[in-house]
């Protein structure tokens, strides 16, 4: 994967992960919650809860994610084997860790698949 891939990987976690917040994580799985911020035009409100949920769950390791709506919550059951538990709070921190590098890597992988865009 080259540099601009990894870099265009992390702006657009960067660009979501300060709207999201984790409200409980144990091994296996973390319940996120959205920010107010997250409805407004040019943040998570032009995105369809199904086209992420589709990328989530093509992440190996990522057995089920569940979106409350109503409670702008997002819970992911992942196989702490494959998934390290540090990964997830890496990622939301946008901390470029090797863990949060494995999911923003998986992420840009399903979102190729489910997009199209195999680039």
């Amino acid at each position: 994967m080259g540099k601009t891939k990894t870099m265009e990987a992390w702006q657009v976690v960067c660009r979501f992960a300060p709207h999201a917040r984790i409200v409980h994580h144990i091994a296996g799985r973390i319940r996120l919650k959205l920010g107010d911020e997250a409805r407004l035009p040019g943040t998570l409100a032009d995105v369809s809860p199904e086209r992420v949920r589709a990328a989530l769950e093509s992440i190996p390791g990522v057995q089920a994610v569940r979106f409350n709506l109503l409670a702008r919550s997002c819970t992911v059951e992942y196989d702490p084997k494959v998934i390290p538990h540090d990964a997830f709070p890496d990622l939301i921190a946008c901390r470029e860790t090797a863990a949060a590098q494995g999911l923003v890597d998986a992420l840009r992988c399903g979102y190729a698949e489910f997009s199209g865009d195999r680039t």
